[in-house]
């Protein structure tokens, strides 16, 4: 681990280039004045699980609302821009919505191909007080478990999950329909159930 920290706040506008990252892991931490600002803990199992050497490919930050070592948030930059976008908007970033629902996807169809497009399935919430736990299951239209997505998790008031088309051996699943469940309780009692379908889909051979 390796801390850079300096007194001089335009220091790092000086500075001809950033230091070297560790590939395999490792933490970057953000300062001004001697207070923290934010913190990435970073591990290459972060990257797409189909890129069979990712030396050289960027991860990158899908949204600036969510905390930023929230689970899927840091992504591989897509293949069709290079696995990199230095100077420019990151190819894996996403406009968050403005949430009315209690439980909805970003969209209904995602291709887990990293090509900069849907790439993940972004699942939204939205709830009326804090305390509530999550378990989320994902099926397919044969009604087989393929993904337990989240057990017991805390939530916070609002916020999202991601899956990336994996199943519970880490095998992209095939192109189909899957059924999302979700099952939200709190202490006293109350249960929110929720059913959302999805496609997973492909790109089309030549």
């Amino acid at each position: 681990k390796q801390q850079y920290h300096t007194e001089n706040p335009n220091a790092f506008l000086k500075m001809a280039s950033l230091p070297a990252f560790n590939n395999t892991s490792g933490n970057v931490i953000l300062l001004s004045n001697n207070v923290r600002i934010d913190q990435l803990d970073y591990t290459e199992k972060m990257h797409f699980p189909m890129i069979k050497n990712p030396k050289g490919v960027s991860l990158e930050r899908s949204s600036l609302k969510r905390p930023t070592n929230d689970s899927g948030n840091f992504r591989s930059a897509a293949a069709s821009v290079g696995f990199a976008t230095p100077g420019y908007k990151n190819s894996q970033f996403l406009d968050e919505p403005s949430l009315t629902e209690e439980f909805s996807l970003l969209s209904k169809t995602f291709s887990p191909d990293n090509d900069g497009f849907e790439d993940q399935l972004q699942i939204n919430y939205r709830l009326d007080k804090p305390g509530y736990v999550a378990n989320i299951n994902i099926f397919n239209d044969k009604g087989i478990l393929v993904r337990k997505l989240c057990r017991n998790l805390t939530l916070a008031l609002a916020g999202s999950f991601n899956w990336d088309g994996l199943n519970d051996f880490a095998e992209l699943s095939p192109t189909g329909i899957y059924l999302i469940y979700a099952e939200l309780f709190d202490l006293d009692g109350q249960v929110k159930r929720f059913r959302k379908t999805c496609v997973l889909a492909s790109k089309l051979s030549q």
